[in-house]
């Protein structure tokens, strides 16, 4: 009866109230605010593509001005912080998993770019489709994520510590934009988009190179064995919010007014693409920033989430995926048959935006009511062959596009678009 009292005594003082951290792991269960930032962070994803597609409004501006402070280093955070409250964390699961996003990472290529840019090509004839076709082998987030994985079970794997592992992802940051400063870009295009996946390199489509965005993953990864430790969230999350706030107005001034004197001779998509040191620091810190914001809304909902929020938080692969790939196949139509100087095609953009969200919903639930089909839950050797037929339709598609393509469509020329 002793051993039981003392046991339970024991375990009071690891969760001490009045302290904010603990030396074990205390705080390893459901965390609601994650959960709210994923989803608040795919519906603003969704309105931002839209906008970005459909219209020029004056709401526009105000969310790219909001993207300063949530973007593509807020997914890549929290997929960080997710992988420390994940079940497999082994550098095996790792692996799988990085392959995993780098082959539907492809096949979101294909459905996304490929297929209605080939299309509008067999229709029209307009090379720029043919050359927009050729996007199948564009780094975007989905492959930025399956390299992270495949990268962090190297760093696992040689059982670096996560703060190490944070260490090496800032000095990958900074490194960055030296390395940029002093390569030459090469003439090969495979060889100047296979550097792309890892470095900035110019005339290649590499909006999220691992060298300047793998810092938010580990500082994801980071902060979210310090969360694992907290005792007292209450008192964790004030002390970011009091000590945090005051950097926001900072933030914007120096984003705004581009104040930091030798990022000056970079234009916007070299800063972007790169997120050099001093400016991915102010992301960290203004991810951290938000995550205690929702931590207080959730609060004051007494941790009882939406349902359709954890909806969107636990598919926010499904959701990116099928509401970007519909907006850009909405996106090549309209400007086959419309020209590249449509106007706003979509009078209520933010009404089209929520619908679409839900619709990404409705085929989520259909497919797992009466589908069951996804291609990570695959098993061998169906997994397999799925696999294998996503990497070569992507080879076709490449050895067919390639030699019919003068100009490659990239973000350095606005994918060839003439507005």
């Amino acid at each position: 009866m002793k051993d039981k009292e003392s046991e339970s005594k024991q375990n009071e003082t690891k969760i001490d109230r009045n302290c904010i951290f603990s030396k074990e792991n205390v705080n390893t269960g459901h965390q609601p605010e994650i959960d709210v930032f994923k989803a608040y962070c795919i519906f603003l994803i969704v309105i931002v593509h839209v906008y970005i597609n459909f219209s020029y409004g004056i709401l526009l501006e105000m969310l790219l001005i909001t993207l300063n402070i949530i973007s593509g280093n807020t997914l890549m955070f929290l997929m960080g912080l997710g992988m420390k409250y994940s079940r497999h964390q082994e550098p095996k699961h790792c692996i799988s998993r990085g392959i995993s996003l780098l082959t539907i990472s492809q096949f979101f290529n294909l459905i996304r770019d490929t297929l209605p840019n080939l299309i509008a090509w067999w229709t029209i004839g307009d090379k720029k489709f043919i050359s927009r076709a050729l996007l199948v082998l564009e780094t975007d987030i989905l492959t930025f994520a399956g390299i992270s994985f495949l990268f962090l079970a190297l760093m696992k794997k040689i059982k670096l510590s996560d703060s190490f592992i944070f260490i090496i992802g800032i000095i990958m940051n900074f490194a960055h934009v030296f390395i940029y400063k002093m390569m030459k870009t090469p003439n090969n295009f495979f060889l100047r988009q296979f550097l792309g996946y890892f470095l900035l390199t110019k005339n290649s489509e590499s909006f999220f190179p691992l060298f300047g965005y793998f810092v938010f993953v580990a500082f994801g990864n980071w902060i979210g064995g310090i969360l694992q430790k907290i005792s007292n969230k209450d008192k964790f999350y004030n002390r970011i919010l009091i000590f945090g706030l005051p950097i926001s107005p900072i933030f914007f001034y120096i984003i705004l007014n581009n104040n930091i004197p030798f990022l000056s001779q970079y234009d916007r998509i070299e800063i972007y693409c790169m997120m050099p040191g001093p400016i991915s620091i102010i992301y960290c810190i203004n991810n951290l920033i938000v995550l205690a914001i929702f931590y207080k809304i959730q609060k004051i909902f007494k941790g009882k989430i939406p349902e359709f929020i954890t909806h969107a938080s636990k598919n926010l692969n499904q959701y990116y995926i099928i509401s970007y790939g519909i907006t850009m196949q909405m996106n090549v139509f309209f400007k086959a048959t419309r020209g590249e100087k449509y106007p706003s095609t979509v009078k209520y953009p933010t009404l089209y935006a929520i619908i679409l969200f839900f619709f990404c919903r409705i085929l989520i639930n259909m497919n797992d009511k009466y589908i069951h089909f996804t291609i990570t839950t695959l098993k061998n050797p169906m997994r397999n062959y799925v696999f294998a037929f996503i990497w070569i339709m992507t080879a076709v598609s490449v050895i067919y596009i390639y030699p019919k393509v003068d100009i490659y469509a990239n973000i350095w020329n606005n994918y060839l678009n003439e507005d």
